[in-house]
């Protein structure tokens, strides 16, 4: 197996930045994601480590070799691609065997592997079909066991399960995880859904413009998101990134939602260290649509909010409430009882709660317990 490694690696197209200096390592026989919105750079630096393009700047090691200028096919690599990349005049067989037979393995041991790597995918029933006539899903499963059979140190897969329906891309996805662990090789996988990214990953590398946004585990991306482009980009809803005004009164800090006084919110203690210590006017204040209660009335730190609309999401209700000019979203179990138009006392769990800076956007801290 092998370790990846970006250092200040970068690539432009002409004037075009398509991934800006990222600094990235992936340990031996982890599961990474990078996820980022369409155009960030994901599959741009997916493409730098196979050797699809090369580098503009920085160095790429494996198992810290250097292998910046090393083409693709030394390198080791498999690939998936969204588009399946499959021999179709060949039988699913024919498929599988392929890259056994290049390699020059014996022929008992490439029917074998072929025959596990067969039933593990579910394609036993198919093998002997040509590949053309396989459904999406199959054709799917088909290009992920030809790539996976010839046992790659880095396994490399570039959106393997868009194409697919969406219960099959949950099964997907259990799959994968297995296939990873059962050959113990060192998956990146990317995509723009953070589903995906959150379900599969050890860490994940989160995008945008170019740019590493956050490399972390799936828990701490999601808890202590690095800045509001995290915050926003992950959830369903998305954490609720609320611009106040910071004020403090009788020895206690507040937030003033809309920079209104009659609607804020007391701090806690962690959250007034570092308010106090940014000594800005202005903060974001964020906080995940789940981390909301409903309160039976006003006062003891409840916020005044109107429901303004109610969406009924499986077994969740998300509600979107109204403050002054200021709107937010709370996630409660199906029983909550709202209605739009009604009047509602809201609490926040400050403990799960962050201040960014509204012009950086990077997420306040005074230690590694912030």
């Amino acid at each position: 197996m092998a370790s990846v490694t970006l250092e200040g690696t970068s690539k432009k197209f002409g004037d075009f930045i398509a991934v800006r200096n990222m600094n990235l390592a992936i340990k031996d026989a982890e599961f990474v994601a990078i996820l980022g919105p369409s155009g960030c750079g994901k599959s741009t630096t997916m493409n730098m480590i196979a050797g699809i393009e090369d580098v503009s700047a920085g160095t790429i090691r494996f198992d810290g070799t250097d292998v910046t200028n090393v083409p693709m096919k030394k390198r080791g690599v498999g690939f998936v691609f969204q588009n399946y990349a499959i021999f179709t005049h060949l039988s699913v067989r024919k498929n599988l065997a392929f890259g056994l037979e290049v390699r020059g393995e014996e022929q008992a041991e490439i029917d074998r592997r072929v025959g596990e790597m067969a039933e593990f995918m579910e394609l036993s029933h198919r093998i002997d079909a040509p590949s053309v006539s396989l459904s999406v899903n199959e054709l799917q499963k088909l290009a992920i066991g030809r790539s996976a059979i010839v046992e790659p140190s880095i396994f490399l897969l570039d959106e393997p399960l868009s194409n697919l329906d969406s219960a099959f891309r949950e099964r997907m996805r259990s799959d994968l995880r297995q296939l990873q662990r059962s050959l113990n090789q060192t998956m990146i996988y990317v995509t723009h859904d953070q589903i995906e990214a959150m379900g599969l990953a050890d860490r994940i590398a989160v995008m945008d413009h170019a740019t590493l946004q956050q490399f972390d585990t799936p828990e701490n991306i999601y808890s202590r998101p690095e800045n509001t482009f995290v915050a926003g980009f992950i959830g369903a809803p998305s954490m609720n990134l609320v611009r106040v005004r910071i004020a403090e009164r009788g020895g206690a800090m507040f937030a003033d939602l809309a920079g209104r006084e009659a609607d804020a919110v007391a701090l806690d203690e962690r959250l007034a260290r570092q308010a106090r210590a940014s000594g800005a006017a202005a903060l974001t204040f964020g906080f995940r649509p789940e981390h909301l209660r409903i309160s039976d009335q006003p006062g003891n730190g409840s916020l005044a909010a109107q429901v303004v609309l109610v969406e009924l999401v499986g077994r969740r209700k998300h509600v979107h409430f109204s403050t002054g000019q200021t709107g937010f979203v709370g996630s409660f179990d199906r029983g909550v009882s709202l209605r739009p138009g009604e009047a509602a006392h809201v609490s926040i769990d400050l403990r799960k709660s962050h201040l960014f800076d509204p012009e950086t956007g990077l997420r306040l801290r005074l230690g590694e317990e912030d």
